[in-house]
């Protein structure tokens, strides 16, 4: 990883005391001291710190976890960890990855991207490559490089649609991906053919779970969860994958497939969902509205709500990502920030949840930007580039 860079509020730091002049030998601190105690302290707070933290000493690294030893561990993902675009480097692999905590930045060097192809990023921070030639597929942890080995999407493609993904004809999209069943299984959901699948690392195929449309999809606490119409679903392992209730739509809440759409996000731990709406105004005018909704998964319902708890969400047709305000001078807390996917955006480009007052974006050249992505959205703003007026 290159030195980091923090786009965010800056952090305090402390310092030893110039009287610590007297020699410790760290590197032997392990075995039944306190080193292994400081690495599960270190874990919990990032694994890129983990990381660092391993790197300092060949000690220091035998007295902790390797983070490669073992497949899915849930402790190594880099859950915080979002992929940017491009870093401005003469490296096209180089790219941008940004805390969406912290706000620290780092540039790192993917050599993977020369063969396989980028379907998709879990919102665990792991990225599903696709090799276009075999039809393999793979899992890559961005900071512990670990490749994780999935089955070929070779069965769920035609012999036709095989031949012309391996020309180049055709380019197989993801609407959702994310881990499972305590972070032991890979849930992905095609949009072509429009099928949620599943597969441990080390299976031969993907079990087929859903055939159908799901209108949003996100992976939360191990758990994997979509919408079918506004109804939450989660993916239930403990006998053959299938999808169970998790809160139900209730009838107070009108929902049009055709008008409306529904995106669910994970806000640091909380599943909640953003419905968004068609109405006619006084004057007879089509407008959007946004509502916002807590998933309680213990009473299966939808709970409404007036805040995000202080922090940000940016949404996308496809993806939705919550970041912490307080790391970004220029992100407004319990506010929604919309993509470039949606029509609406010239007119409302932030929805403020508290006060339910909305601001447009104008002379946004990302709009006229194809393809733009929610990523490109949050970008411009983390760095104060979004001119809302």
């Amino acid at each position: 990883m290159h030195p980091h860079t923090c786009w965010g509020k800056k952090h305090l730091c402390c310092t030893l005391s110039s009287r610590s002049n007297f020699t410790r030998d760290w590197a032997n601190l392990g075995g039944d001291g306190p080193i292994g105690l400081i690495a599960d302290l270190v874990l919990a707070n990032d694994v890129a710190d983990y990381l660092r933290f391993r790197a300092v000493c060949r000690p220091w690294r035998r007295s902790s976890p390797d983070p490669r030893a073992g497949g899915l561990d849930r402790r190594f993902l880099p859950r915080q960890w979002i992929m940017l675009d491009k870093a401005i480097t003469a490296n096209p692999r180089c790219h941008r990855f940004l805390n969406i905590s912290t706000g620290e930045c780092i540039r790192m060097d993917l050599p993977e991207l020369d063969e396989l192809r980028c379907l998709a990023v879990t919102p665990e921070g792991l990225l599903l490559l696709l090799n276009e030639t075999t039809l393999v597929v793979r899992l890559l942890n961005l900071l512990t490089r670990q490749l994780i080995h999935l089955p070929p999407v070779t069965t769920l493609l035609t012999e036709d649609e095989r031949a012309m993904l391996s020309m180049g004809e055709m380019s197989l999209q993801v609407y959702g991906v994310g881990l499972a069943d305590d972070a032991s299984t890979v849930a992905v959901y095609f949009a072509d053919p429009r099928v949620l699948v599943v597969a441990k690392p080390g299976d031969e195929c993907w079990a087929v779970v859903y055939d159908g449309t799901l209108l949003s999809t996100v992976s939360s606490a191990g758990r994997f969860y979509c919408c079918i119409g506004i109804d939450v679903m989660v993916l239930d392992m403990d006998q053959q994958p299938r999808l169970v209730m998790a809160a139900e739509n209730s009838s107070s809440i009108r929902f049009s497939e055709m008008a409306h759409s529904v995106h669910l996000v994970d806000n640091a731990g909380e599943l909640m969902l953003v419905h968004r709406s068609l109405y006619r105004d006084s004057q007879n005018n089509h407008k959007r509205k946004y509502e916002v909704y807590r998933v309680d998964l213990d009473s299966g319902t939808l709970v409404p709500a007036k805040s995000f708890h202080g922090r940000a969400v940016f949404m996308g047709g496809n993806r939705t990502i919550s970041v912490a305000a307080e790391a970004f001078p220029s992100v407004a807390a319990d506010t929604l920030y919309l993509g470039c996917d949606f029509s609406e955006r010239t007119g409302t480009g932030r929805y403020n949840l508290v006060d339910t007052s909305n601001k447009p974006i104008h002379n946004d050249s990302s709009a006229d930007m194809y393809p733009c992505s929610i990523i490109h959205c949050l970008s411009r703003c983390v760095w104060g580039m979004g001119n809302f007026e």
